[in-house]
């Protein structure tokens, strides 16, 4: 069902406030501080994840990371077993890399990307290939960290009050030259991690907003506009552009994972123009809700 977004959007609690069109253009210049490495150096990634591939949600956990082959236990909840399996780890590159078996003689294999912004809990955005389906890939991502020897909680919680105690601004409609729009399957809002910062994504009608994606990070506080982003429907990838300070540039590269048509997620990666070289977690789960203007 589409939501009238604009008349429910005080109602529902911790939804996506909507910004003017024209304080995108003015957040775009603010100079902003990059999503970047934290300095304290590559955390251990020795522990257990709450774990989603291409929909399918489940634990990842992972130990020996420092040998450079870790034993990697992975549990998809809907198969009802766990699996043993052996990856590897790059510090340098914060890269972890698994190759699950599959039972009709394929494999899949994951690659996942480290965001270590909170070096205690570090999370990770990738994607996997299957080798029987060649040319595609498919959200991945490991999050909600546990140290070995811990209990997971019962729940995860994610604070947003930064967007909660936000004025609700009215939208403004600017009919320019704009991409294609974005299909309706993957429109709504998602809770969103970029290296470990959390946040919120807006993907939106056009005729609500323009930019149509909306990019929000709980520790800056304010809505950011994407204007340049592209949907390929033949490899179900989003790639979105995010301007920063000094003519610095990140790009957002997730891949769609459609396992629970009705609920999509992604998982991917970005990179950014002044650090050459290294891919960062970067990963979105849709929220409740609908769309609309």
């Amino acid at each position: 069902m589409i939501v009238n977004w604009a008349r429910h959007a005080v109602r529902r609690a911790l939804r996506v406030n909507v910004v003017v069109a024209g304080l995108c253009a003015l957040v775009l210049g603010s100079g902003l501080v990059s999503p970047a490495p934290a300095a304290a150096g590559v955390p251990s990634i020795d522990g257990s994840y709450a774990f989603d591939g291409n929909g399918w949600k489940g634990t990842l956990s992972v130990s020996g990371a420092a040998s450079g082959s870790p034993s990697v236990t992975m549990r998809y909840d809907e198969l009802g077993r766990s699996e043993y399996l052996t990856g590897t780890w790059s510090p340098g590159s914060g890269t972890l890399s698994v190759v699950r078996p599959l039972p009709w003689g394929n494999s899949q294999t994951y690659t996942l990307f480290l965001g270590d912004h909170i070096a205690s809990s570090p999370v990770f955005g990738g994607y996997f290939t299957q080798s029987d389906i060649p040319g595609m890939r498919y959200g991945a991502y490991a999050d909600a960290y546990v140290r070995p020897g811990l209990a997971r909680p019962a729940a995860k919680a994610a604070s947003r009050a930064a967007e909660a105690a936000g004025t609700r601004a009215t939208v403004v409609q600017r009919r320019t030259a704009a991409a294609a729009s974005l299909p309706t399957g993957i429109l709504g809002a998602y809770d969103f991690n970029g290296n470990g910062w959390q946040g919120r994504l807006l993907l939106q009608f056009a005729e609500c907003l323009n930019p149509d994606t909306q990019m929000y990070y709980y520790e800056r506080g304010f809505w950011e506009g994407i204007a340049n982003r592209t949907w390929d429907a033949s490899t179900g990838t989003l790639t979105l552009v995010r301007p920063l300070s000094g003519g610095v540039t990140q790009t957002y590269t997730l891949y769609i994972g459609t396992h629970r048509a009705d609920d999509p997620m992604f998982g991917g990666y970005f990179t950014e123009s002044d650090v050459p070289g290294r891919q960062f977690a970067a990963f979105a789960d849709r929220s409740p809700g609908g769309v609309g203007c």
